[in-house]
């Protein structure tokens, strides 16, 4: 029999309902008197395929349903998304950390630039080691380590000898880095692949990060007239195969080299091999010595960095010329000052740059280091930087 009630109508796809009186609904001819358990329609004979048809009451609820519904997926998703926020956070943070551990030479972001060394955050309180190039002198002599403390007046700064009387040097500040007996280092030279395997067998990572721009110059006897030296020269004067200045346009006399035992930075910079150099020179034990010894021995040549020749007046600076060629470029200008314009623009072709080298263990020593970066690299360092010969990484602005 069919009641005419709204929940009898036939479904579309022929399937079948329970009306409120708890009888099947067929869903082909809208027979709704079919008792419970039927497998076919009592009127047209057709399979009845049940599906449930909700009850008035049930209506009702499910009006309430979907905004519950809704609510509790939000809540499921609001969830799910924290979660995943919280791991995506924890994922950037051991990337950066693991960044930091394992790519010494990227600067990270601790390393910063400042206008003043008072500005200058996160610098740490107690006592730090550092040594290294000898560059170190001349920012200690131009004050620059003291207006460091006075901007942070619990960040002591110690500089340490190198061990056994040694000089001290790009080379020897790096070895005392490794071992533990400074907490950061200032070098002249790039950090080498054994230095980085090094640091990692001991559980830590270096990172360069550089500060100043400085030229590598050589310097004679003052009475030694030449035009300059081509690099190729330089090399030659150096492995021995050019021993006289009349071989490179001086006067017939003999060449004497006064070698500083440190300089090992020369035959990077003359891109020579380390045991390429000649026997045959004469060794001092620091630049002070070199500039004495050459500044009294005709036909002497000595090797230091711009920093250091600027000032010497007792000694004539050498021009120098990339390759072979004869454009040679002065180091130092007529009037006593570094050539900074030709270092900035690479035509000097002997420069290199200053770093600070961080130990990246996660100690007081690494917060030493990036401080000490950041006080150099803020525009008051780098007005220090220029005071002590070498050129800012910064420029003027």
């Amino acid at each position: 029999m069919n009641t005419g009630e709204s929940n009898t109508k036939e479904d579309s796809n022929g399937s079948n309902r329970s009306n409120n009186r708890g009888t099947i609904i067929c869903g082909w001819c809208s027979y709704d008197a079919n008792p419970v358990g039927a497998k076919h329609c009592q009127n047209c004979g057709k399979p009845l395929v049940i599906t449930y048809a909700p009850t008035n009451d049930e209506v009702r609820k499910l009006k309430i349903s979907p905004t519950i519904g809704w609510l509790a997926l939000a809540l499921v998703l609001l969830l799910v998304g924290g979660g995943i926020y919280f791991f995506w956070q924890q994922l950037q943070v051991l990337t950066t950390t693991s960044s930091l551990n394992n790519s010494p030479d990227n600067a990270s972001s601790d390393i910063k630039l400042y206008n003043s060394m008072k500005e200058v955050s996160n610098v740490p309180e107690g006592t730090f080691n550092y040594g290294g190039a000898g560059v170190l002198a001349y920012l200690t002599a131009q004050g620059t380590h003291k207006a460091m403390m006075q901007a942070h007046p619990n960040f002591h700064l110690r500089y340490t000898e190198p061990p056994n009387n040694g000089s001290p040097s790009s080379s020897v500040g790096i070895s005392m880095l490794l071992n533990g007996e400074l907490s950061f280092a200032v070098s002249g030279k790039a950090l080498e692949d054994d230095n980085y395997t090094k640091a990692n067998k001991r559980g830590f990572t270096l990172q360069s990060v550089p500060v100043a721009i400085d030229g590598m110059g050589f310097y004679t006897h003052p009475d030694l007239r030449i035009p300059g030296l081509s690099v190729q020269q330089l090399q030659g004067i150096h492995t021995g195969q050019i021993t006289n200045w009349k071989e490179v346009g001086g006067p017939d006399l003999p060449i004497i080299i006064v070698y500083l035992k440190k300089a090992s930075v020369l035959t990077i910079v003359l891109g020579m091999e380390k045991n390429s150099l000649t026997s045959k020179m004469e060794y001092a034990r620091d630049n002070t010595t070199s500039f004495r010894k050459v500044a009294a021995t005709p036909g002497a040549i000595g090797f230091s960095s711009a920093a250091q020749i600027v000032n010497q007046k007792s000694v004539r600076p050498v021009a120098v010329a990339p390759n072979n060629s004869k454009e040679y470029v002065p180091l130092i200008t007529n009037d006593r000052r570094i050539n900074a314009d030709a270092l900035r623009d690479n035509t000097y072709p002997l420069s290199r740059r200053v770093f600070v080298l961080i130990r990246r263990d996660n100690t007081p020593d690494q917060a030493g280091g990036v401080a000490y970066a950041n006080l150099l690299l803020s525009k008051e360092g780098q007005q220090f930087i220029e005071k002590t010969g070498l050129v800012p990484i910064r420029g003027n602005k």
